[in-house]
């Protein structure tokens, strides 16, 4: 009864989308809707960095249809240095294996040998590095990943009521003592966020649009010290993640720009119903703080004219250059509520200077789904 692990063929793509959305998965979500083949293919095919590599295993027993028992692929992303080096690098994404089949081969380590594989085509194909999110510590170890850090989770209360249902709407099953905990610390949160009302910004000459440009040069003007490397955020990777996105999220873009015309700061965020996310924050290394903080207070109030009952923000910690960032946050009201996904990295070049620490890492880096 062989297994055969190997890369996908393009007829097979749809096959593939299948077997994510086959109920009697055991692994899957199940809080996850239904995918599309229009969905798949904007997040897997139609990638301006070029369509991901796919990895599967099939189940090839004999007087049986061979059947996809296990899926894995990696999306390629062009990265930039800060000193204007261009490179790929991947985010390991779609892993999925069917339990019977675990059993079935228990003595194969089923996503081990796809993991293996999609390496190896990663590094015939320039990559140098994998990243990606999730809880998983031990698997990613076996998988040969480092786990160097957690993400840290922010939130700013805009309206307390609406932020309290959302919450318990998606915490379904709170007793009534969680529902009130819940209620307290939303509230307390609320009057935290108060504080942003207190710092002075004053008046400033710099204009604000709602263009999405290109940021590769504001990235090298952030305040880093040692080199650091981003996803590079060019006009035909924003057009992809944001314009053509086919998911319910609505964007919006704030630009901070001088007197010549020239970006000084980007703030992108994202609306999913009534509730937003700051997505990436760049900021020219020589804006004073009260600039920033008046960008800020213009960003939140816009995004409460949208409906936004609260404002939801992932910070990394892996540098000086987003402590900084977290930092201003605070100062407008953000509220820390602790650890979220574990950031994963794996490094395909040995003599490779890139480290989890030099990378500048924001929400721009996942999928863009919710």
């Amino acid at each position: 009864m062989p297994l055969e692990i190997r890369l996908i063929k393009d007829s097979e793509y749809e096959a593939v989308n299948d077997f994510f959305n086959r109920p009697d998965n055991l692994q899957r979500n199940k809080l996850l809707a239904e995918r599309s083949y229009n969905d798949f293919s904007w997040e897997f095919i139609k990638r301006p960095n070029g369509k991901a590599i796919y990895a599967i295993a099939i189940d090839v027993e004999e007087g049986k249809e061979p059947a996809i028992v296990g899926i894995q692929c990696v999306i390629p992303f062009k990265m930039t240095s800060s000193t204007g080096q261009r490179f790929l690098a991947g985010k390991g994404e779609d892993t999925l294996i069917d339990l019977r089949a675990s059993i079935k081969y228990k003595n194969i380590d089923i996503l081990k040998e796809l993991s293996s594989l999609l390496d190896e085509s990663c590094k015939k194909n320039g990559f140098e590095f994998l990243w990606g999110f999730n809880n998983l510590p031990a698997t990613n170890k076996r998988l040969g990943y480092e786990n160097p850090f957690k993400t840290t989770d922010a939130v700013l209360i805009l309206n307390p009521i609406q932020a309290f249902k959302h919450t318990i709407v998606i915490k379904a099953g709170l007793s009534f003592f969680g529902k009130l905990r819940t209620a307290i610390l939303t509230g307390g949160a609320y009057l935290y966020s108060l504080k942003r009302i207190l710092v002075f910004c004053g008046k400033s000459s710099y204009k604000i649009n709602f263009n999405l440009d290109e940021n590769e040069d504001l990235f090298r003007r952030i305040d880093y010290q040692d080199e650091i490397y981003f996803s590079l955020q060019d006009d035909a990777y924003l057009k992809w993640r944001i314009a053509e996105n086919p998911y319910p999220v609505s964007y919006k873009s704030y630009q901070l720009i001088d007197q010549e015309g020239i970006m000084k700061a980007q703030v992108i965020c994202s609306i999913n119903k009534n509730v937003a996310f700051i997505d990436q924050l760049l900021i020219d290394k020589k804006l004073s703080s009260k600039t920033v903080h008046y960008l800020l207070r213009k960003v939140i109030r816009s995004l409460k004219s949208e409906g936004a009952c609260l404002v939801r923000y992932i910070g990394f910690q892996n540098n000086a250059l987003k402590v900084k960032e977290i930092n201003k946050l605070k100062k407008s009201g953000f509220v820390f509520t602790g650890k979220g996904e574990q950031f994963t990295f794996k490094k395909l070049v040995d003599d490779s200077l890139i480290t989890p620490e030099n990378i500048y890492l924001s929400r721009m880096y996942k999928q863009g789904v919710n």
